[in-house]
């Protein structure tokens, strides 16, 4: 059964920057100079400081907290004592829990790698988790990309007699919690020069940090791991991140790593360069899906596997979650879409609930309706009986979790960042809490809010914007991401000689298009309306490849499209 087609609110295109007033050489073409002014970057020197960042990459004894941790995490591994790494269940946190975990095995300490379930437990410490850990016997527990909120809990644990020391990079509040360390370079007085880490980017520094300290020789391999947490958590791809991704993208297809060999031989990546865009698109959403179905061991018992048959089985598994993910992701979007549509016009957020969202999806539901109506957005599941579980994705400058600290008094729980963000209600509160957050985004945003927009980074013939020149500069300003988001173009009036929808629902749109003897194929993923039939059109798109049978074709990735003037 086909899924309806939303009409979503027209993107008013913000075109690239007029390729003049630089200082590049003259024989660089206009769409070049473009792609390169909407990063910034204005001169050859700039280009150079981009491509490659000076003096990286930090020290990791820099990062705060490095310090403190260090001499505890030698005491555990030269004791042998049983180090529980607390995790938390997206990317992110799946992969760093891994890196540290593998550390510390290789180092002789007894690993137990604890991850929360996403429904039962949500982000961050537990009292139960505490109690579980330190009846397992574990002396000492690292946290990863969590714990700093967790005062309680870490108090739990001093009173038992286990040391925390804590790995995150969410901003720290104003209490902190009483750890044998905190390495976060979010702390107040932090001299490190990069703040923008990422939960894997952290545990891969304090990783490094260790094995250097005890004499150990550094293991490149981590940096595999680190580039998936850092491109999934959209963390800036500035500075040491790039650094991270670009070293981990060039290791990661000679990987040994039995888990993630079969991982990219199922996605047809295998012995191929890979990009960061196929972590975003392919990888990262394979990872993700056991933590949004069932339970995220699957991914992390698919990245620490040193068996071949096991790491087949848990990527066959992953396949599935993938698919079932999919599936619900669809249903559910459908569902809030026509919530927002059945009461014009748009609020300043949205805020939707349905029995049929599960708390495993809330977060895509919530970006793919930011992304559509350009308003922060929050979407709730039933977490049992008595609460809900959110899942927030910001748009522009709303900060979610300084609006959602301002429900604090109606929460169970809360955390997040400006971004992205979730919390935990009860069921009878759930009004009050909607009512305080739209007035908050009401003051802030209004009911005339920015519309949606796309902004263009180069405008050209395909025969420009698909040229040698412009694909060796974009080789060189990989990988992209945040802060350096793929090129999105503008092509106008190429013929469109085919057209139809394709796919198992007949949800995205295939076109043929043409343009000065240049013919390519031009696919609408999701395309959310009907097709209008013209004859030539304006679009919006990205470069990108599939690789069927073996063959890796180009095809033009489209954002958005119009009929031509």
């Amino acid at each position: 059964m086909t899924s309806p087609r939303h009409t979503p609110p027209p993107r008013r295109w913000l075109l690239p920057p007029r390729p003049d007033g630089h200082r590049f050489p003259a024989h660089l073409s206009a769409t070049a100079v473009q792609l390169l002014l909407s990063r910034g970057i204005g001169d050859d020197a700039a280009l150079s400081r981009f491509v490659d960042p000076p003096g990286l990459p930090h020290p990791p004894d820099s990062l705060p907290g490095v310090d403190a941790a260090l001499p505890r995490l030698a005491s555990a591994v030269r004791s042998r004592e049983t180090v529980a790494v607390f995790g938390d269940f997206d990317v992110d946190g799946i992969t760093g829990t891994a890196i540290l975990c593998e550390t510390l095995q290789r180092l002789g300490a007894r690993v137990i790698p604890y991850l929360p379930d996403p429904v039962a437990e949500g982000h961050g410490m537990t009292p139960l988790a505490v109690e579980r850990l330190v009846a397992q016997g574990a002396t000492l527990i690292v946290t990863v990309d969590s714990g700093v909120s967790n005062s309680a809990e870490i108090a739990l644990a001093n009173r038992s007699g286990t040391d925390v020391v804590v790995t995150d990079h969410h901003v720290p509040p104003a209490q902190l919690p009483e750890a044998v360390a905190i390495v976060n370079p979010r702390m107040a007085g932090n001299q490190y020069p990069f703040p923008e880490l990422c939960g894997a980017g952290i545990a891969y520094k304090l990783a490094t940090a260790l094995l250097a300290h005890l004499g150990h020789p550094d293991d490149p391999s981590l940096l595999e791991l680190a580039a998936l947490g850092t491109i999934a958590d959209l963390v800036p791809l500035r500075d040491e991140n790039r650094h991270i991704v670009q070293r981990g993208l060039e290791l990661l297809p000679f990987t040994t790593r039995p888990g993630l060999r079969a991982l990219l031989r199922r996605v047809n990546l295998a012995n191929r360069p890979i990009h960061a865009e196929h972590v975003s698109f392919q990888l990262a959403p394979r990872l993700n899906s056991s933590g949004r179905i069932p339970h995220p061991a699957t991914s992390l018992n698919l990245l620490l596997t040193h068996d071949e048959r096991e790491g087949e089985r848990l990527t066959t598994q992953l396949e599935e979650y993938n698919t079932r993910r999919r599936d619900l992701t669809t249903r559910s979007f459908d569902i809030a879409v026509e919530q927002v549509l059945a009461s014009p016009p748009v609020p300043a957020i949205i805020i939707t609930y349905d029995d049929a969202y599960t708390p495993g999806i809330n977060g895509l539901v919530a970006g793919r309706l930011a992304e559509m109506f350009n308003r922060p957005s929050i979407a709730l599941a039933r977490a049992d009986a008595d609460h809900l579980v959110a899942s927030a994705r910001s748009v522009a400058n709303f900060s979610l979790i300084d609006a959602i600290s301002q429900c604090a008094d109606l929460l169970v729980r809360y955390g997040g960042h400006q971004a992205a963000a979730g919390f935990t209600v009860r069921n009878e509160l759930y009004t009050d809490v909607a009512q305080r957050l739209t007035g908050i985004a009401n003051a802030q945003i209004g009911l005339l809010g920015p519309e949606p927009s796309l902004e263009i980074h180069a405008e050209g013939t395909l025969d420009e914007l698909l040229s040698p020149e412009m694909a060796e500069l974009c080789s060189r300003l990989e990988p992209f991401g945040k802060d350096n988001p793929t090129p999105l173009y503008l092509t106008r009036g190429v013929r469109v000689t085919n057209a139809g929808f394709v796919g198992s629902n007949g949800q995205h749109l295939k076109l043929r298009v043409s343009s000065g003897g240049r013919s390519i194929d031009a696919l609408a993923w999701n395309y959310p309306g009907e097709w209008g039939g013209y004859e030539a059109a304006d679009l919006v798109f990205q470069l990108a490849e599939d690789n069927y049978r073996g063959e890796r074709r180009p095809y033009l990735r489209v954002d958005d499209l119009r009929p031509a003037v």
